[in-house]
Parts: C-alpha cells; structure tokens; sequence
C-alpha cells in the first residue's frame, strides 16, 4: 500500500496519528507575523497532567509527538515533557525558533529527547530581513551559530519560512543557504492573521511577483512546491475524502489544556480539565463536526483542478479569513494561478 493511501485510509478511519503541544507563548522572539494570541489568559496544564496526557495518547497509539509554542523551551517542564515522551516511544518532533540552541543545549536535547527533526524558523538570508522580522537585533547571527551547531552534532533540521515580502527578495539567497547547511527548506505562500482575529501580519504577505519567483527557482530545483496540507487527499474507497487531517488524524492542544482539531483551525474541541482526550477524540460533537467540514472542504477545492490542494489551501486560514473553513478563499485561486503560470511555461 502506498504512502497516499495509508494516509487516505488513516483519515477515513479518524485514526489519531499527530499531536501537536503549544506548550507557552511565552518567547524569546517577537516576530511581527507570529500567530500567537499573547493575550489568552487561563490556568496552565501541570506537568502531572501533561504526564497524563502522554499516556492516553500512547494507549491511542499516537505516533508523532511535537512540541511547539511559542518557544517550547521557554517551557519551565519542557526538558521533563520532552524526555516522557520519548521514554513513551513517540516520534519526537520540536518547533523552535533556534535561539535558544547554544551548543550545550543541544547536547542535552540529544541526550534527554533525542528528537527526529527539529523545524527552525528562518526569516530571511540576512540579518537586515531575518532580524526585522523577530524584531530582535543580533538573532539572525545567533541562528547562523546555533545552525551549525547543530549540524556537526548531526541533528535533522529542516528550516521553515513564512514567506513575506520583506523575504521575498531573498528567496534565492535562502536556498543557497539551506543548502550549505545540508536542510530542507520549506515555504508557506499564506501568511494568517494571528488567533486573535489581528490581520496586520497579513500586510506584509508576498507579492505576486515574489511568488513566481518562488515557483520559477522551484521549478528548476526540480518540484513546484513542497507537500502541505490537503496536497495528499485522495478519494476513498468509500466516496467522500477529507481535504487533510485536521480533527481526523491530528491535534491540536494549547498551554490551557483546550483542545483544537489542529495548529491552524481555532476551533475548540474539548478541555483537558474536563475530559481526557480519549474521550474528546471519540465522543465530541464538535470534533465531528470538523471532520464533516473537511469532507465539504475537499469537495470546494476541486475548483482548483488537477492540481486540488497544491496551493495550500488550509480550512484553517479560510475560517480566520472568511469564518468558513469549507470555503476555498482568493488567496489559495492567486497561488493556483501563479503556479499554473509557471507550469504553463
């Protein structure tokens, strides 16, 4: 059974596979386009209920574990959570801003955690761009050190760029980079307004021609773009398909215990300290709800053609944008578009 496939039957099943964790907002960065609603206020999940959370997961045979935030190591129990789970066997995965990753660090996250892949945020190829986005002088050298730190101590890093148009300039220029680091390096087109309905970080989104310049060096690097959300939705045997997995196979939990079908679509599922997650997962009315939504979603995006879900169209951003995650919204037509261009081409 191919890749394609196993993903398709694990959707159609709403057979748990990732979890993400934002365990803080709190950061050491202040990037201008962070999505991050600073201002939620509740109680914090204790380390014993993380602890807990961990376990039901693992009887749920979850296999990705991510921790996220804000900046996960900004976390005072991040070390604790992190080692649990890998003592539990999950894949461990770590969303970080890099700033933090001096060569001791590291060397404990080798030896504490040992995380299959490490997504570092990167905001430009120089410090101009980089540091004008984090709002932070200097983070852009501190990054390029703590970057090659971690490539002699031989972690898998793969760099992730928003991209803006104070970036798009230097699209090439980040290539070149990722490439001397020996890292993937992935673009999002979209740029969402933050969860708490704030879209100024959407002010600074690409233009159509930083867009095509993206497509055309993709394009000679041998792919389009790279695979997102909904890129492999494929018709079930059954008939209807999901658009991705949010609420199917992933979730989403915030640092006070709410439950979201996934990082993008805010829409609360649940709270740990009122139900387990097994029991969100299986017995939520909201949940459900979702996972019909995203059958609607699939359906909406067959008006991009052959080429349905390349473009990025998130349910997510689509509900920030137009409070309706089914509807396919002028953004994702603009990046179809583009891209056709240079496939056309």
């Amino acid at each position: 059974m191919k890749y394609y496939d196993i993903i398709g039957r694990m959707r159609q099943d709403n057979a748990l596979f990732s979890v993400l964790l934002e365990l803080t907002y709190r950061c050491n960065l202040d990037c201008f386009i962070c999505y991050n609603d600073r201002e939620l206020a509740g109680k914090p999940l204790s380390l014993d209920q993380y602890y807990r959370l961990m376990d039901d997961l693992r009887d749920m045979q979850v296999l990705n574990l991510t921790l996220s935030g804000g900046e996960p190591l900004a976390h005072a129990d991040f070390w604790k959570i992190g080692a649990r789970g890998r003592q539990l066997g999950f894949v461990m995965r770590i969303k970080s801003n890099g700033h933090a990753l001096r060569p001791d660090v590291v060397q404990r996250l080798q030896a504490e955690i040992d995380p299959y892949i490490i997504e570092i945020s990167l905001h430009g190829a120089s410090a101009e761009t980089h540091d004008r986005q984090t709002r932070i002088p200097g983070s852009f050298d501190r990054l390029k050190k703590n970057l090659k730190n971690m490539q002699e101590a031989g972690l898998r890093v793969q760099l992730n760029c928003p991209l803006t148009r104070w970036a798009e300039p230097e699209i090439e220029e980040m290539y070149d980079f990722a490439d001397k680091l020996g890292c993937k390096l992935s673009f999002d087109p979209h740029i969402s307004p933050r969860d708490d309905g704030d879209r100024s970080p959407q002010s600074i989104a690409p233009t159509d021609e930083g867009l095509r310049q993206l497509y055309r060096l993709q394009m000679e690097r041998g792919f389009l773009v790279e695979s997102n959300c909904g890129s492999d939705a494929k018709k079930s045997p059954a008939g209807d398909y999901k658009h991705c997995g949010t609420g199917a196979t992933t979730l989403t939990v915030d640092p006070y215990g709410t439950v979201f079908p996934c990082v993008s679509l805010r829409r609360p599922t649940g709270s740990l300290y009122e139900t387990s997650i097994s029991e969100i997962w299986h017995g939520s009315t909201s949940l459900q709800e979702v996972r019909e939504l995203s059958i609607a979603a699939a359906k909406n995006a067959s008006s991009l053609g052959a080429r349905q879900g390349t473009a990025g169209f998130c349910p997510g951003i689509s509900d920030m944008v137009c409070g309706d995650p089914t509807v396919v919204h002028a953004g994702v037509h603009r990046v179809a578009r583009l891209q056709q261009e240079c496939l056309d081409k």
